[in-house]
């Protein structure tokens, strides 16, 4: 890929770009986590999401610093206005209350991982009642809030991906809303082959999702600094380097553990 890889020191990742004038740049400190293959610690550029935040801060003249925390952690920390921001969101009314967004960052789609060997009718939310799903600590409920909420459908809270599609593989839930590439790098990095094969994503999309930089409203600055970001993330997309992390991204470039470009 084309440009170098940062640094790991304890649990905080700070990007080191090219010599140049880069380290003249403001530093923005950001709350991260793990998410690939938009987000990781493991990741060339702590993934996709993260190269695209760390790109628009720089054409903006911020040099960007992650660490790495649990959701719940990162979440609290910008309600509590302890860091920057963190990457990447979907809104929600309820962090609206403490926390600014961006223009989106990525987009993609929520649809339902289940067993390849289940024939599951899956067109709409009232086809699960009563059946399990799992969700990912910290995440969203999404489409899925209401029927869980009324008791029409039992939620699992796992702590992380691995656990929730080790969960559907021995039978504990019926299904995993997840987004679709999200699901799939889970597959790819964690699983064997026949496991992979074992797990199928239906063709149904619940949801398609926009996620955002999150800054806290309690960082001095905030509204200024989502714009110097928007400003940064458009001047981003109408370059070339962003069309060649998009066709990096998919060609599973950042699926690759952190290593040599």
């Amino acid at each position: 890929m084309k440009r170098g890889i940062g640094m790991i020191c304890l649990a905080w990742m700070s990007w080191v770009g090219p010599a140049r004038a880069d380290a003249q740049l403001d530093e923005v400190k950001l709350a991260n986590g793990e998410w690939s293959p938009y987000l990781s610690v493991n990741l060339p550029h702590w993934g996709y999401a993260s190269d695209i935040v760390t790109e628009a801060f720089r054409l903006a003249g911020a040099r960007v610093t992650y660490r790495f925390y649990p959701w719940a952690r990162a979440e609290a920390m910008v309600r509590n206005g302890d860091i920057a921001g963190s990457v990447v969101w979907s809104t929600t009314p309820e962090r609206q209350q403490f926390a600014l967004f961006s223009d989106p960052v990525v987009s993609d789609e929520e649809v339902v991982f289940h067993l390849a060997t289940r024939r599951m009718k899956a067109d709409k939310v009232e086809d699960f009642y009563g059946l399990t799903m799992a969700t990912p600590n910290g995440s969203r409920l999404g489409v899925w809030q209401q029927a869980i909420e009324s008791g029409r459908i039992h939620n699992y809270m796992t702590k992380d991906l691995e656990t929730g599609m080790h969960q559907l593989l021995i039978g504990r839930i019926d299904f995993f809303p997840l987004i679709r590439a999200v699901g799939m790098a889970e597959l790819r990095q964690h699983f064997p082959p026949k496991q992979q094969a074992a797990i199928t994503a239906s063709p149904r999309v619940f949801s398609k999702i926009d996620y955002r930089l999150m800054i806290s409203r309690k960082y001095p600055g905030a509204e200024a600094l989502l714009a110097r970001f928007n400003q940064g993330l458009a001047k981003l997309r109408a370059s070339g380097e962003y069309r060649q992390m998009e066709k990096d991204f998919q060609s599973g470039r950042y699926d690759a553990p952190n290593g040599p470009p």
